[in-house]
């Protein structure tokens, strides 16, 4: 029997290559040879006791690859977007499994699928269990029947198509602060809306890009990296704030000051601290909308005062993963826009080197790591 080759994190803070049986493909089911895999925030997160899982786990969810194999029912079983699937096709996978259609959540709030508690996600399910292979830091990935499949339009890189998730989760996130209607009354974003964005990593700035694809006025990046900062001026941002060069109170009155002296009507927090959390309440101004999407992890917590909550008649609105069908659209903006979204990939690295991959992660001038099985 052949073997696979994957990344397994076996407890917080080890992590090595195992070896897998290669498995063979159910009826309604496909397996994956992955091309390219982002590390992400959250891997990191894991890889540092911050998440809540059953051990051991093969990390990895932001993903393309090639069909190497598929069952004859998969088509009939998976959720499929681009057409039937066909081994050779290049693709990538939603990390989430379709909702099971029968619980609380999908019964009285089925437009956001990512609340059933009974989903699996790729790269974040245990690999104890057969056929294993449930996240992409390997060179396959076993991809069930209940998966939501997207075929990789022609021309976009493998890499690129990796960039899928995170730039969901920045477009589910600028979603958040729509208000259907009213874009013209004050109420939420709409175009011109002046926005802050509260750390520029690479979901900060796939959020600068989904705000300047859809029309923003003033975006103001928020991050204590030069170097992020020059990248979200590349992505649309029209301002600049390095919260190590001014003092908090200097940092509010600069945004004031871009903002009519009110603040932005959008704030955004994808910095994964709680520190901004706190101060993007106090920059929003009063009836605006504050975005919490960089808390997939819990790092901790911040003090808050209600009466400011209150004084400010402020939205405060979660954002976590996206609607499966956010992925077409993620898709196609990659697919369409002129930005540099490849600048964000500063390093690629072997899948033998994910230990490394993982500790450069959101340090120095590190953006996104593209794992490689194939290298």
């Amino acid at each position: 029997m052949s073997t696979v080759q994957a990344a397994t994190m076996t407890q917080p803070g080890e992590i090595a290559l195992r070896e897998y049986p290669k498995p063979e493909v159910g009826e309604d089911a496909l397996l994956l040879k992955v091309s390219a895999v982002g590390v992400c925030g959250s891997d990191k997160h894991m890889f540092n006791g911050k998440m809540n899982l059953s051990w051991p786990v093969i990390p990895g969810h932001e993903f393309s690859g090639v069909i190497e194999s598929i069952g004859p029912e998969a088509n009939r079983s998976m959720k499929v977007v681009g057409g039937p699937l066909r081994e050779g096709d290049a693709i990538t996978v939603v990390p989430g499994t379709q909702a099971c259609g029968k619980c609380w959540y999908c019964i009285h709030v089925p437009h956001r699928p990512q609340l059933c508690p009974n989903r699996s996600v790729f790269g974040f399910r245990t690999s104890a269990e057969a056929p294993h292979l449930f996240g992409a830091f390997s060179e396959y990935v076993y991809v069930p029947g209940d998966a939501f499949v997207l075929k990789v339009p022609e021309g976009l890189s493998m890499e690129r198509a990796a960039m899928t998730e995170p730039l969901a989760v920045a477009q589910r996130a600028v979603s958040r602060a729509l208000s259907p209607g009213v874009p013209y009354a004050g109420e939420g974003f709409g175009a011109g809306s002046r926005c802050a964005v509260m750390g520029v990593g690479p979901i900060g700035l796939f959020v600068v890009a989904s705000l300047r694809n859809m029309g923003a006025g003033e975006i103001i990046a928020v991050d204590l990296s030069e170097e992020r900062l020059g990248f979200s001026q590349k992505f649309g941002a029209t301002k600049t704030v390095n919260p190590s060069a001014l003092s908090r109170e200097e940092r509010k009155e600069q945004v004031l000051s871009w903002t009519d002296g009110v603040g932005p009507d959008v704030v955004v927090e994808v910095a994964g601290v709680p520190a901004p959390f706190e101060e993007g309440l106090d920059l929003v101004r009063r009836g605006g909308k504050l975005i919490e999407v960089g808390h997939y992890g819990d790092p901790g917590g911040v003090e808050i005062r209600p009466h400011q909550v209150c004084n400010k008649d402020v939205d405060i609105l979660g954002s976590w993963a996206y609607p499966q069908v956010q992925f077409e659209a993620a898709l196609d903006m990659l697919s369409r826009t002129e930005l540099p979204i490849d600048d964000i990939i500063t390093h690629r690295m072997p899948l033998s080197q994910v230990q490394a991959g993982l500790e450069i992660t959101g340090t120095g001038d590190c953006l996104k790591v593209i794992l490689a099985p194939d290298e």
